[in-house]
C-alpha cells in the first residue's frame, strides 16, 4: 500500500511529536524543550530532547534522531504504513491511500480484516467437528491448548463452503476473492481456494489475521498451500509467529525454521521464538525486521544440500547487515528430518544442543569456501582469497570485517591482507561552520522556515556548481509552498528520497537561535549570490561564441560598467 507525500504532510502537521513521545516515555519540561532519559540507549543523565516548535527528537548521546513516524518505527517497532495508520487514528485522519493502489481508503481495508477474522473463526469451528482433522494434529504431538493459541482451523473438503457461508451479498464474495480465500478461472466460475486442509491463520506484527497457510492431510500435492498475496498480504515482509513470540515477552533470539508446523511444535515444547518464512527465502526485509527487535538470528535447515544452499543464500543476505553485534548462526538437522520431526522422536534436550552448538556465520562461511578449493596449494589459497573478498566487502566497515579479514589472513598465510572497501557516500558530521555554504543554508532553513522570505532570487542559485544546490533549491521551494511546516515534518517529506540521509543529518546539526540570525542567514546567502556571481563571471569571459546582447548587459552589471552607447 503506498500513501501519498501530501497526505504524510498533512498527518504531520497535526500530530504533536511531544504528545506522542510522552504516552510511551514520560518526559519533563526543562526550557523550551522536553527531556527524558533516551529510550534508544541506556543513560543515567537525560540527553533525549523534543523540540514541541520543531516536532523533533534528537539525542545527544547515540544521535537518535527523526520525526513523530521515526520515533513509531524505531520505538514502537511498526512498518511504515502501520505507523502511518496508528498516527491517523490517534489525529483522528482516514489515511489515503495512492489512486492506483487497492484500497483507496482506509475503511475499505477494515472490511478485509473483518472477513478475515470471520473465516478464521469459520476454519476453528470446522476443526471441532472433524474427527480426522483433530486426530491428525494429536498425532503430530500437538495438544488443544497450542492449536488455541496459534488459532488453527480445519477448511472442509468442497469447492464451495466460504461462498456459501459468507456469500450472501457482492460486496462480500469481493472481499473474499481480494483477500485470496476465494479464487476465480479462466470463465468467472469462484471457488474456495483451501480445501481439506489444517489452517495457520498468518498474523502481521499488530495480531491482526492477513493470511492464511493450508497443510494437506495426506501425501497429495501442494504439501503447503499460502495465499497468494494481497493488499493485506507481502510475503516477502512478514514472518509466520512473530506475533504469538512477541508476546511471550522481550526476544534477543529467533530461530528462523522452515514451516508452520516447525513453529507449532517447537512452541509446543516451550521454544517460542521460533519463526518462518512464508513460501520465500528469507528477504532484506525480513533480516531488517529481525535485527530491529533481537540481536541474534538462528537458521535451521536439512543437513542435505538444498539445506545448505538455502542457508549459504540466508547469508549472503545478511552479510551488508552484520553491525553492532548483531550475530547470524546455523543450525543443520540430520537428513529427512525437521525440527518438528526431531523433537517429537529425541525430545526437547537434544533440539537445545543443536541450538547450543549452532554454527557461527564466519566458520560456515570459510568451511563453505574452503570445499571448493585446495588448500594444500598455493594456488587453492589464492583461489580462497578471491572467492572470500567479495563477500567480506559486503560486511560493514568495522571489527567484524576486520576480525574476517585477520581469519582470511591465517588460513591463507597471507599476512596483513586487506579486504578493499566498497566505496560509500559518507556524510561527515562537522561543527557548523565547517559546513559549505549550501549545507549551512539548508540547516538554517530545516530550523527557521520562516528565512526563505529572505531569499528573493533563488533561481540564480541554480547556476551555482556545488555539491546538494539542488536540494537546497528543492527545499526552498517546498517551504515556499509550505511555509507553516516543520522540522520534523520536513524531514518526514524527504523519506525514501535521494537526499533524506543528507536532511536527516543536516537537522541534527546545531545553529544557535538568536536575534542575530537573520543577519547570518542573510550574509550566508549573500555569499552564495557572490559564488554564483564569480562562476557566472568566470562563464561569460571564457566563452567562445560571441556573447548575446543579454550576455553583455549582464557582464556589465557584474562589473558595474555604463551601459554602451
Amino acid at each position: 500500500m503506498r500513501i501519498p507525500r501530501y497526505f504524510i504532510d498533512e498527518l504531520m502537521a497535526k500530530v504533536d511529536i511531544v504528545d506522542l513521545i510522552n504516552s510511551y516515555v514520560p518526559l519533563r519540561k526543562t526550557g523550551q524543550n522536553y527531556t527524558a532519559c533516551c529510550p534508544f540507549h541506556t543513560e543515567k543523565t537525560p540527553s533525549f530532547t523534543v523540540s514541541h516548535d520543531k516536532q523533533f527528537y534528537y539525542c545527544f548521546g547515540c544521535g537518535a534522531s527523526g520525526s513523530a513516524i521515526s520515533f513509531m518505527l524505531n520505538y514502537a517497532r511498526l512498518e511504515f504504513v502501520e505507523a502511518v495508520q496508528e498516527l491517523a487514528s490517534r489525529a483522528g485522519m482516514e489515511v489515503v491511500y495512492e489512486q492506483n493502489d487497492f484500497p483507496s481508503v482506509d475503511s475499505s481495508i477494515h472490511d478485509l480484516y473483518k472477513i478475515m477474522e470471520q473465516v478464521a473463526k469459520y476454519y476453528r469451528d470446522q476443526l471441532r467437528k472433524s474427527q480426522t482433522a483433530i486426530n491428525y494434529l494429536k498425532k503430530r504431538g500437538l495438544t488443544g491448548e497450542i492449536a488455541r493459541d496459534f488459532g488453527l482451523g480445519y477448511a472442509p473438503a468442497g469447492w464451495d463452503n466460504l461462498l456459501k457461508t459468507f456469500g450472501d451479498n457482492a460486496e462480500t464474495r469481493n472481499n473474499l476473492l481480494k483477500t485470496g480465500l476465494t479464487t476465480q478461472n479462466e470463465s468467472g466460475k469462484r471457488y474456495d481456494r483451501f480445501r481439506d486442509r489444517i489452517m495457520f491463520p498468518i498474523q502481521d506484527r499488530r495480531g491482526r489475521i492477513i493470511a492464511f497457510g493450508g497443510r494437506i492431510l495426506d501425501q497429495s500435492k501442494p504439501k503447503y498451500l499460502n495465499s497468494p498475496e494481497t493488499s493485506l498480504f507481502q510475503k516477502g515482509s512478514e514472518l509466520y509467529g512473530w506475533y504469538l513470540a512477541r508476546k511471550k515477552g522481550v526476544l534477543k533470539t529467533v530461530i528462523v525454521v522452515e514451516g508452520y508446523m516447525d513453529v507449532v511444535a517447537l512452541a509446543q515444547h516451550g521454544i517460542y521464538y521460533a519463526i518462518a518464512t512464508l513460501g520465500t527465502a528469507t528477504t532484506v526485509k525480513h533480516l531488517t525486521f529481525l535485527f530491529r527487535n533481537v540481536s541474534e538470528i538462528i537458521f535451521c535447515f536439512d543437513g542435505d544440500e538444498a539445506g545448505q544452499k538455502a542457508a549459504w543464500r540466508a547469508l549472503e543476505t545478511a552479510l551488508p547487515l552484520l553491525q553492532g553485534g548483531r550475530q547470524i548462526r546455523f543450525i543443520f538437522l540430520p537428513q529427512n528430518n525437521d525440527p518438528d520431526d526431531l523433537i517429537r522422536s529425541e525430545g526437547l534436550q537434544a533440539f537445545n544442543e543443536h541450538i547450543t552448538q549452532a554454527t557461527s556465520l564466519s566458520e560456515f562461511l570459510f568451511n563453505t569456501l574452503q570445499q571448493q578449493v585446495d588448500m594444500n596449494s598455493i594456488d587453492g589459497r589464492a583461489k580462497l582469497v578471491e572467492l572470500a573478498k567479495p563477500l567480506l566487502n559486503q560486511l560493514p566497515a568495522g571489527t567484524y570485517q576486520e576480525l574476517m579479514s585477520q581469519e582470511l589472513s591465517r588460513l591463507t598465510g597471507i599476512n596483513n591482507l586487506a579486504v578493499p572497501k566498497l566505496p560509500l557516500k559518507k556524510y561527515v558530521k562537522n561543527s557548523f561552520r565547517e559546513l559549505s555554504l549550501v549545507h549551512q543554508t539548508i540547516v538554517y532553513l530545516l530550523h527557521q522556515p520562516e528565512l526563505v522570505k529572505l531569499i528573493k532570487y533563488p533561481e540564480k542559485l541554480s547556476f551555482l556548481e556545488q555539491q546538494d544546490i539542488k536540494l537546497l533549491l528543492t527545499l526552498i521551494e517546498f517551504i515556499q509552498i509550505h511555509p507553516q511546516l516543520k522540522l520534523g515534518v520536513i524531514c518526514e517529506h524527504w523519506r525514501g528520497m535521494e537526499h533524506e540521509s543528507t536532511i536527516n543529518l543536516l537537522a541534527t546539526q546545531k545553529v544557535l537561535i538568536t536575534d542575530q540570525i537573520t543577519d547570518e542567514f542573510v550574509a550566508t546567502i549573500d555569499n552564495l549570490y557572490k559564488s554564483y556571481q564569480e562562476q557566472r563571471i568566470k562563464f561569460l569571459t571564457q566563452k567562445v561564441t560571441q556573447l548575446t546582447s543579454e550576455e553583455k548587459q549582464e557582464l556589465r552589471t557584474f562589473y558595474q560598467l555604463p551601459p554602451s552607447r
